[in-house]
């Protein structure tokens, strides 16, 4: 049995060094893998015929050391016609992607609880996949079969969610749709599949007690941080959108708040309404304060040079919620949606509403209209119509 043989039998690797078979026909001799197939397929090349024979050798034996260079440093021989990219090593491809999104975020052109989201979601997949050793697969390689078995793993195996679930798929579409714009994918293996979760979104609403109850203990314990809870409440901003707006943006004259497109989630620039009642707040909060400055920053949410982080937030009204025995279901997202919830009970027009919250439409808006308050149409009940 020869080296080349023994080789073969015993070593799966990408490729096999090139060795020189001295019979009628001399014939440099290698195996690569192919990624069609994966599996080792010999190659051969043809030594040309010499008069001398040692000059022969001579080419045989530069040949052989060319051929085995260029297979130690990548090249394949089957992926030599190809102007694809999807025989990349699909991990080089995941970390690259990775790079990408911090490049975009630094560049302020995603947000931190989109870049957090994603570099945890890819480390999830990569996890995943090595777990099941598919660390050194292609890109090509990355298909529905593997997306299906990922998706099936969060939802049966990990007891996640539906909505948890969907929110991957969503997640692994929007890298299949960077991946096919690179050339690492041809087609985005996950354009097909669909969400399973059927359950509505749930809107928490924080009764009055609790709301006296947050209220006092951060009034007590941290002022500023009171009133950025009460501006999510009053002027409906979001919790990252509130880490970038600067005092400057708040003009206590005409009672408005400004968020810049670049730092809402809708990516829209409005002016949102203050009301008198956060008006006294925001006024001494901002006392003496430039107007470059962070409304709320890292020096423990009061004006300054740095925002806060955004979870970090979230993380202190969790430390608030267990310190004085708040439910778990009331979430700082909770303030919003009371604070919308609240407006359209005190008989504000849908409209202005919607405005406020910055909403798509009002049909969005009207979702969050309490079942109670729902009234039948006048025009249709009135209308005279009979059978």
């Amino acid at each position: 049995m020869s080296k080349l043989q023994k080789a073969k039998k015993l070593i799966f690797i990408d490729y096999i060094p090139a060795e020189l078979h001295e019979n009628k026909i001399w014939t440099i001799v290698y195996y690569v893998l192919n990624p069609f197939t994966e599996t080792l397929e010999r190659k051969r090349n043809r030594v040309k015929p010499l008069k001398s024979i040692s000059d022969r050798k001579r080419l045989a034996k530069r040949m052989v050391t060319e051929i085995n260079d260029r297979l130690l440093n990548g090249w394949n021989p089957f992926l030599e016609n190809t102007k694809t990219k999807e025989f990349t090593k699909l991990f080089d491809v995941f970390n690259l992607y990775l790079k990408h999104i911090t490049i975009e975020y630094n560049d302020e052109n995603l947000r931190f609880d989109t870049f957090r989201t994603y570099k945890s979601r890819i480390k999830v997949l990569m996890e995943y996949l090595e777990n099941k050793d598919w660390n050194n697969k292609l890109c090509y390689k990355f298909d529905d079969s593997i997306i299906s078995d990922f998706l099936d793993h969060l939802r049966y195996d990990k007891n996640n969610s539906a909505r948890t679930r969907d929110n991957y798929m969503t997640f692994i579409n929007t890298l299949c749709v960077w991946m096919v714009s690179k050339k690492y994918l041809a087609v985005n293996s996950c354009e097909n599949f669909k969400k399973t979760n059927r359950k509505s979104k749930t809107r928490i609403i924080i009764p009055k007690e609790e709301r006296i109850k947050i209220f006092e203990y951060y009034k007590t314990t941290n002022i500023n941080y009171l009133v950025m809870c009460m501006t999510c409440y009053y002027c409906l901003a979001r919790r990252t959108e509130l880490s970038k707006i600067k005092v400057g943006d708040v003009n206590l004259k005409n009672n408005t708040l400004y968020i810049e497109a670049a730092d809402s989630k809708n990516n829209k620039s409005a002016h949102v309404t203050i009301p008198k009642e956060l008006s006294v707040l925001l006024k001494n909060h901002i006392l003496n304060s430039k107007d470059s400055n962070y409304l709320f920053s890292e020096d423990n949410y009061a004006p300054g040079e740095t925002r806060f982080k955004p979870n970090k937030s979230t993380s202190n009204w969790k430390r608030m919620r267990n310190k004085i025995g708040i439910a778990f279901e009331i979430k700082w997202y909770s303030l919003k949606d009371s604070g919308i919830t609240d407006l359209i009970m005190a008989g504000v027009p849908l409209i202005s509403v919607r405005d406020q919250a910055r909403h798509q439409n009002i049909k969005q808006t009207d979702e969050y209209t309490p079942r109670g308050m729902k009234k039948a149409d006048t025009h249709i009940q009135n209308s005279g119509v009979k059978f």
